[in-house]
């Protein structure tokens, strides 16, 4: 049954009149070929450049992309080591400025305690000058009673209490003159 569809298909074709050799089926063969190619370009090969190039140029659009987004990269990540060195730089400034406002409080404190210690020495050694000055004022005044009334024991008669005052201020004076010499 092969034999006779076969038969039948040449039977059938235009050229089945023709005895096939080696040479006809070469020739039958190449063109077929030449008519496949003008078929291809007349209705296909268009088409298939448009793809090619279609595809030339996405390709070249993903390349340029790619080599902008490496550029861009690039600027971000030296842009970030940029404001990096920038903020280390601005934390070594702030830590010196606090170092700096920690050293001036703790120098302002010491002045502070020093200046206030001379203060409170300064107010005792006053507090102590002025006691000294009312001791001895003290001191002279029980003298000068205790003189009026020895005196008076002695001389048996009293004395003017302002003169015998100013008697006796002439003679502590004279002592305290005697005693800082």
């Amino acid at each position: 049954m092969r034999e006779e569809v076969r038969a039948i298909m040449i039977n059938n074709l235009v050229i089945s009149s023709v005895p096939t050799t080696v040479f006809t089926t070469m020739a039958f063969v190449s063109l077929s070929f030449l008519i496949l190619i003008i078929l291809i370009k007349k209705f296909a090969w268009g088409n298939i450049m448009a793809i090619m190039d279609e595809r030339a140029n996405k390709i070249s659009s993903d390349l340029d992309g790619a080599e902008q987004a490496k550029i861009e990269a690039d600027a971000l990540r030296q842009q970030s080591e940029e404001e990096l060195t920038l903020a280390r730089k601005e934390a070594a400034v702030i830590i010196k400025r606090a170092k700096d406002n920690a050293e001036n409080s703790a120098q302002s404190i010491v002045t502070e305690a020093r200046t206030e210690a001379l203060n409170y020495r300064e107010k005792a050694q006053r507090d102590m000058a002025l006691e000294r000055e009312q001791l001895i004022e003290s001191a002279r005044h029980e003298v000068a009673d205790l003189s009026v009334q020895i005196a008076s024991k002695i001389l048996k008669k009293e004395l003017n209490t302002d003169t015998h005052k100013e008697l006796i201020n002439s003679y502590i004076e004279g002592l305290g003159t005697q005693n800082e010499d």
